[in-house]
């Protein structure tokens, strides 16, 4: 019998993969490696956020907000019936999203479910944000989107830089003097950093509504895994990002879609106490959005040294940026505006403990109020049943007191 010759198919391959990365890999303003110029080269559905309004009836339009150092976020307004008027005295409620999340998760309960729909509702004049690992961001004014540059920050740059420039934006557009900040998971680790690090911003925020904020997570349930963890950029050089969804991913999916449903349902609902199946048909084309490994090395750190402080690079280079060999605490007693916890006590990945811990160190807010709920787990703040027929109703009541 005659074997088969595979370099037909070998060729095929490589020139269907060579289209999107040889002019990444050849640019003359960056250099990418193969790995993630093919990963950064395959389509992202961007407008899933606008798709999700569209679905749900309500409107919205979309912002571009450039960082200091460059980075390119989107920013949603939404209403239902009519835009805010630009004389609107209507509040400003600004959402922030946790890691590997996006502007689009803040919808996917759907109306009359989705903390972000219910305030529309409310008659509040509603913004979501997207960080710069954001799918519906993942931009520079500069550098390329597949360069270990570009991968280059964590959470605190997030904080320092990202929700700056947004809350700015907000400000600027709304024509009111302060907004609500109402954060999730890595959201509220961002916020704390913002908060502390540039306590100007303090002036800006009516109140900061903090759902299962990560930041001290030195007790999170998957401390186990720091050490594993840490060791896959020191063998794995080229993985220095935390890849989206993609139209290839949600192709195969809408293809094989029990499959997949049971996939992202298994993954998602391991930390949800209630969360419903039909919710991962609205979440499959936007989960997970991407992130740095630095955002999660950073949290490594946080977990090895029970310490809420900036990445630590080593002790020489500590010294250039902080002036120690280690990286000064965040200096939380900055903080001034009033924060309200929410935060779930079988959270496995942010932990009593450590919302506690942070509260305790806000020893300068004008008020810090806890709520913690019984059976509830991480994402059951955002996608879980639990959220609007618990947690929402409380944050919105604080709100409107």
């Amino acid at each position: 019998m005659q074997r088969r010759s595979i370099t037909p198919t070998l060729f095929l391959v490589a020139a269907i993969f060579s289209r999107p990365i040889l002019p990444l890999l050849f640019r003359a303003d960056c250099v990418c490696d193969p790995l993630n110029a093919f990963l950064d080269s395959l389509p992202l559905n961007r407008e899933r956020t606008d798709q999700l309004l569209t679905l749900d009836g309500y409107q919205g339009r979309s912002y571009r907000v450039v960082t200091a150092d460059g980075y390119v976020l989107k920013l949603y307004r939404i209403w239902r019936d009519q835009p805010p008027s630009p004389n609107s005295t209507q509040e400003a409620i600004l959402l922030m999203h946790g890691i590997l999340n996006s502007s689009a998760d803040w919808l996917v309960l759907g109306p009359g479910k989705s903390l972000a729909y219910q305030l529309v509702d409310r008659g509040f004049d509603v913004w979501i944000a997207n960080s710069r690992s954001s799918l519906n961001s993942h931009q520079h004014e500069k550098l390329c989107t597949c360069s270990k540059e570009f991968w280059d920050y964590s959470w605190h740059e997030i904080g320092y830089y990202d929700l700056a420039a947004t809350i700015d934006k907000v400000l600027e557009k709304s024509q009111q003097p302060k907004l609500r900040l109402i954060v999730f998971s890595e959201g509220g680790g961002a916020g704390l950093v913002l908060l502390s690090t540039r306590p100007e911003y303090n002036d800006k925020l009516s109140s900061l509504e903090a759902m299962a904020p990560g930041a001290m997570v030195s007790n999170t349930w998957y401390r186990f895994l720091a050490g594993p963890l840490a060791k896959i950029p020191k063998v794995f050089k080229s993985l220095y990002a935390l890849y989206s969804t993609n139209q290839v991913t949600v192709q195969a999916c809408e293809r094989e879609k029990i499959a997949c449903t049971n996939v992202y349902y298994q993954i998602v609902a391991g930390e949800s106490a209630g969360m419903n199946r039909s919710v991962v048909d609205r979440l499959y084309q936007s989960l997970p959005a991407g992130a740095s490994m630095k955002e999660v090395q950073h949290y490594i750190q946080v977990i090895w040294s029970k310490r809420f402080a900036p990445y630590d690079y080593g002790w020489e280079r500590n010294m250039e940026l902080y002036g120690s060999k280690v990286p000064p605490e965040y200096p939380l007693d900055r903080i001034t505006v009033p924060v309200n916890f929410h935060y779930g006590l079988a959270d496995k990945i942010v932990d009593a403990t450590g919302v506690e811990w942070v509260a305790a160190k806000l020893i300068n807010s004008a008020r810090v109020r806890m709520r913690a709920y019984d059976r509830l787990q991480h994402s059951d703040f955002i996608f879980g049943d639990a959220a609007h027929q618990l947690v929402y109703n409380e944050v919105i009541r604080w709100i409107m007191e």
